[in-house]
Order: C-alpha cells, then sequence, then structure tokens
C-alpha cells in the first residue's frame, strides 16, 4: 500500500498519540476533519492499523519482574500443540514467537516477583515437549519504545518522496529547456530558410 503524505502525517501523530482528535488530526495534516477520520477508517480496514488502545505501566501494577526464555522443544507435533495451548493461554506470556536456529521458540514474560517465574518454569517443564530452556531476567530497561520504527520508517519514506519530487521538478525543467532550446532552433532555421528564398 503507498501512503500520501497525508497518511503519513496522520499515521506520525496517531503513534505519538492515539487520543488525538480527528479535528486536531486534520488541522495539524492539513484535511478535513471527516478526510481524517476516512483516513483512519481505511487503515484500520485494510489492516495498516491493528487498533487503539491504552499503553499501561506495569511497575504500577505490579509486573515489575520481566524475563525473556528461550525453548528447545522435540520435533513432535502433537507435544508442540500441547505446549503452544498452555503458552497461549498463560496470562504471564507476554510475546511468543518461533525460532530459526537453535532455539524453537522465545518467550517475554511478566511477573510480580521471582516466584510467580519459578512456578510458571516448573509448570512449563512438565510438558513433554520442552527438552530445554535458558531464562534471561531483566533487571533494567534502558529502552522501549516501539514505536520508533515505525515513525523512522515513515519519516525516510518522506525524505524519499521529497527527493523524487524534488528530482521529477528538476527534470521537468530540464525537459522544458531542451522544448525551448528546440522551438528556438526550429524558428532560427525557418528564418534563415525564408531568408534563402527571398
Amino acid at each position: 500500500m503507498r501512503l500520501r503524505e497525508k497518511d503519513k502525517c496522520i499515521l506520525r501523530l496517531l503513534i505519538q498519540n492515539g487520543r488525538l482528535p480527528f479535528a486536531e488530526i486534520g488541522r495539524r495534516c492539513d484535511v478535513s476533519r471527516q478526510v481524517a477520520f476516512e483516513r483512519v477508517k481505511r487503515f484500520l480496514e485494510e489492516g495498516l492499523a491493528e487498533g487503539f488502545t491504552i499503553r499501561l505501566n506495569e511497575e504500577k501494577f505490579g509486573l515489575s519482574f520481566r524475563a525473556y526464555i528461550l525453548i528447545i522443544a522435540k520435533p513432535s507435533e502433537s507435544l508442540r500443540k500441547e505446549l503452544i495451548n498452555f503458552l497461549q493461554k498463560s496470562r504471564n506470556v507476554r510475546r511468543i514467537q518461533l525460532l530459526f536456529g537453535r532455539y524453537d521458540f522465545f518467550l517475554e514474560l511478566l511477573f510480580r516477583n521471582k516466584d510467580e517465574m519459578t512456578d510458571f518454569i516448573r509448570e512449563m517443564h512438565a510438558f513433554e515437549a520442552v527438552e530445554r530452556t535458558e531464562t534471561f531476567i531483566v533487571y533494567q530497561t534502558l529502552k522501549e519504545k516501539p514505536e520508533d520504527p515505525f515513525l523512522a520508517l515513515l519519516d525516510a519514506d518522506a525524505h524519499t518522496d521529497t527527493n523524487a519530487d524534488t528530482h521529477a521538478d528538476t527534470n521537468a525543467d530540464t525537459n522544458a529547456d531542451a522544448d525551448a532550446h528546440a522551438d528556438a532552433k526550429d524558428t532560427n532555421r525557418q528564418k534563415s530558410g525564408k531568408g534563402e528564398e527571398q
């Protein structure tokens, strides 16, 4: 899907603040409130945006214990399905990803404390699919900005589009100069021909 500059403006604003009123989005992106609404509706319908939600503070809710777990699993499909079913239902599991390479699963988890994590790992190891796990505990988060790659992409696209527009304008000017030069040559040729006829 090719995004216009107005689309990118709207997306950048929504990424930074999903609560902005459509009237304000329209004002900042130089479109009407109705146009802003229709653009956002189209983003949702086409799957470019997947919805709007509030971002909760983990520590304020007591979920300050974050961990990542890598799993080596047995190749049995039925055993893996049992494990995946357990992981998908667990409220402590924030993310499950399948990997290429040495490990098969990557888990991102949130707990209230170490004991809660220990109980989870013990329960997970009860599944026959689990051969080995490696756990990493986060003690400090230096950056958590999931929106940054999208903003960088939108900004890069905007820069590319600007360059493309500039290049197109330069080509247009060059072509116009060439046409003017050709017209001048034709005019001179015609004048020369008339002079010879006389």
